[in-house]
């Protein structure tokens, strides 16, 4: 039997006027606009519509999260049938939304302060990420771990097969780029990010976060029953962990690979991509081909996306 998983884009996907089809084709969507502008503090039109705004950890954040929620709650019209949910890094914030562990006012409330806090961060030690292409984990762990006696370096995404992310002090990072290369990387890339996410490098950013959610009650995460895979450890969340997965997410590796191979394993055969681009759809297809994909960005894609779903049985 089918079953389907809902997949959140995360950070670096971010495009200029991202969304800003949604907003113009619907009232409600125009509505959710002005809320998340009134709870952000900035024109969030002004922000979609600015090549360079749009490219910083304050303001990317939450965009991508607004845009991501438009096209679920587009898809959600459908009423299809959704086994599980998972985001990738930021995108985890989606998939809480999704399934209704916070509301739209929460998430938007914990996203402003989360992009704020990390972007503080960012700014006290000068960090880079960059993509490691054609080696396996072990030989990138490995580098790492012999460049931590200098700093803070370790991998921060283990996206794919062969396909890893690096984070750390930008010095190091460097370093790592040119040893891995001489290992065999086919390529190094280094990421359009403001600093060193997903690694002790903001752990005054995810203290400060899980203190501001445990000691605000209207903060309180609600209790689910969706199924929603985590970036920490690859598997279903526990609703008495989440401040532990909030905290550390920001701070340890996102398990996208482990985390779509659990959901293999646990009868997901169909994974749509919401959000802006289609990363995690090339992604997926590299971790297991076998799994049927789809990517929701674009408004006008909503009819593709509709029949995709109905072919494969997802709705009534």
């Amino acid at each position: 039997m089918n079953k389907l998983a809902i997949c959140f884009s995360g950070q670096g996907s971010q495009y200029q006027f991202m969304g800003l089809d949604y907003i113009e084709a619907s009232p409600k969507y125009k509505q959710m606009e002005k809320e998340a502008s009134s709870i952000l503090g900035f024109d969030v039109l002004s922000a979609l519509s600015d090549d360079n705004l749009i490219n910083q950890t304050r303001y990317t954040q939450p965009l991508i999260v607004l845009k991501s929620i438009f096209g679920f709650d587009m898809v959600k019209l459908l009423n299809p049938q959704i086994e599980a949910y998972l985001g990738f890094s930021l995108g985890e914030y989606s998939a809480y939304y999704a399934a209704n562990i916070f509301n739209f006012k929460q998430l938007f409330e914990i996203i402003t302060k989360r992009a704020a806090y990390m972007e503080a961060d960012t700014k006290k030690t000068e960090g880079l990420m960059a993509a490691v292409i054609g080696l396996q984990k072990e030989e990138v762990k490995q580098v790492c771990l012999d460049l931590q006696k200098e700093g803070i370096i370790d991998i921060a995404n283990d996206n794919a097969p062969s396909q890893l992310v690096i984070s750390g002090e930008k010095s190091l990072i460097q370093k790592a780029a040119h040893i891995l290369k001489e290992l065999g990387a086919r390529r190094v890339i280094e990421l359009k990010t403001s600093g060193a996410f997903h690694t002790s490098l903001m752990s005054d950013a995810s203290q400060k976060l899980k203190n501001d959610i445990l000691t605000n009650k209207d903060l309180t995460p609600l209790k689910s029953s969706n199924k929603m895979y985590m970036n920490f450890d690859a598997q279903c969340l526990n609703d008495l962990d989440i401040l532990n997965h909030i905290e550390k997410q920001m701070t340890h590796e996102v398990k996208f690979r482990e985390s779509i191979l659990n959901m293999k394993k646990d009868g997901i055969t169909h994974i749509l991509e919401i959000g802006p681009g289609k990363v995690l759809t090339n992604l997926i297809q590299k971790i297991d081909p076998l799994i049927e994909t789809m990517n929701f960005d674009k408004e006008k894609s909503y009819e593709i996306v509709k029949g995709w779903l109905n072919t494969h049985g997802f709705t009534k």
